[in-house]
């Protein structure tokens, strides 16, 4: 059954208890149908009390041609100073570029900081889904069981994350690309070789002189 992570649920839950959302990468909301409900009610509630008041430049202001003010800074600067954007009428963001990273970084420390950021931007999951991922791991590695996961491994060809993996795990997929023939082949070469140097020293600590081994489906 296809499942996606809700941060309110703090758990996975099924496709058809999310609502459509066209903006998402996925198609759907953030939220289950329950939470993003609680969540609009909120928002509406927070938008009643607490309107947003358009901030406008002081009346005896004076703001030459090719200039624009910034209401966060409250300075008139020239229009090169400012973020261009197709959203408003000027074709220019209403902070000046200084004032609008700062409020970039505002927005991204109120959505889990530059790491959520990176995570949803690169995989699509937040801070908070992988830290639900890595709790259900054990806090290590899915493949070596030990190792702290720090590395979000994803299918190169869908984007669709698997799992959490260690430096050298996830190093390791890549080298091979993925490939399960090649990895079993690797994993047979280094059986091979383990139990071929343990008959080895095996026979030489017993005095029984050179010992040729044969590896599996080779001819004598």
């Amino acid at each position: 059954m296809a499942v996606k992570y809700c941060k309110d649920c703090d758990d996975y839950r099924p496709l058809s208890d999310f609502s459509k959302n066209a903006r998402s990468r996925d198609g759907l909301a953030f939220y289950c149908r329950e939470h993003l409900a609680e969540r609009s009610l909120r928002s509406r509630e927070m938008r009643r009390t607490k309107p947003r008041i358009r901030r406008l430049p002081p009346e005896r202001l004076v703001i030459p041609d090719g200039h624009k003010w910034c209401p966060d800074c409250n300075a008139v600067l020239l229009l090169p100073e400012f973020v261009r954007t197709v959203q408003s009428r000027s074709g220019y963001s209403a902070y000046c570029k200084p004032c609008h990273n700062t409020r970039s970084r505002a927005s991204r420390e109120k959505l889990g900081g530059s790491r959520s950021y990176h995570l949803t931007r690169r995989y699509g999951i937040t801070a908070a889904e992988a830290d639900h991922r890595l709790a259900v791991q054990g806090g290590v590695c899915a493949i070596c069981k030990t190792a702290p996961a720090d590395h979000v491994d994803h299918d190169h060809a869908t984007g669709a994350v698997r799992a959490l993996l260690c430096f050298n795990c996830n190093g390791g997929l890549g080298q091979f690309k993925d490939d399960p023939a090649v990895l079993r082949a690797a994993a047979e070469y280094v059986r091979f070789h383990t139990l071929r140097q343990f008959l080895v020293t095996a026979a030489e600590a017993a005095g029984l002189g050179p010992v040729r081994t044969i590896r599996p489906g080779s001819r004598r």
